[in-house]
């Protein structure tokens, strides 16, 4: 089965956390509330969870993709069946307790803006880039709710169970 787009990336997000039992649940309740929070750990899910379904694909955690700098993104998904295929650039943020709603949103918005903005090291392109963020309290919701992107910016969003919120923004890079 090919990689497609953030569909499929969104998709492995939202089963994980739908299929989450209260273990995994009570984990992640736990993870929020700690200084450096859970996005880690859910990296290592996702990561797991597309290799499972994709087992064609290479997914890459804290790759330096961004030209002349030493920032590193989440994940880089690469189609080994097709190398002239785009690869995926993923960004993540995971809202944590030790910080507040407009925080969580200003994380976001860097990694929007890190995508729209750093270049792109040649070796990764053409790619299909991402901010991925997983909104956890009514707070942080509304908040992004009710944000007016501007410049351009489309940020999409899905709900999923326990009000839990995957909000992304695309864009091509070429």
């Amino acid at each position: 089965m090919p990689l497609q787009d953030l569909t499929d990336i969104v998709d492995r997000v939202w089963y994980w956390i739908q299929q989450s039992d209260e273990k995994v649940t009570a984990k992640m309740a736990a993870a929020y509330k700690q200084k450096g929070g859970w996005e880690g750990w859910a990296q290592v899910e996702i990561a797991y969870l597309v290799q499972v379904k994709y087992p064609h694909v290479t997914i890459d955690r804290e790759v330096n993709v961004y030209a002349g700098t030493k920032k590193e993104n989440d994940f880089v998904i690469t189609d080994n069946n097709d190398p002239n295929k785009p690869k995926q650039i993923i960004e993540l943020k995971t809202e944590r307790g030790t910080q507040t709603p407009a925080d969580f949103k200003k994380s976001f918005l860097e990694d929007i803006t890190k995508i729209r903005t750093s270049p792109i090291d040649a070796k990764f392109k053409p790619a299909q880039a991402f901010a991925v963020a997983i909104s956890v309290t009514d707070e942080s919701h509304k908040l992004l709710f009710e944000t007016e992107w501007e410049g351009g910016i489309k940020v999409t969003r899905v709900e999923c169970k326990g009000g839990i919120y995957i909000w992304w923004y695309e864009q091509d890079i070429v």
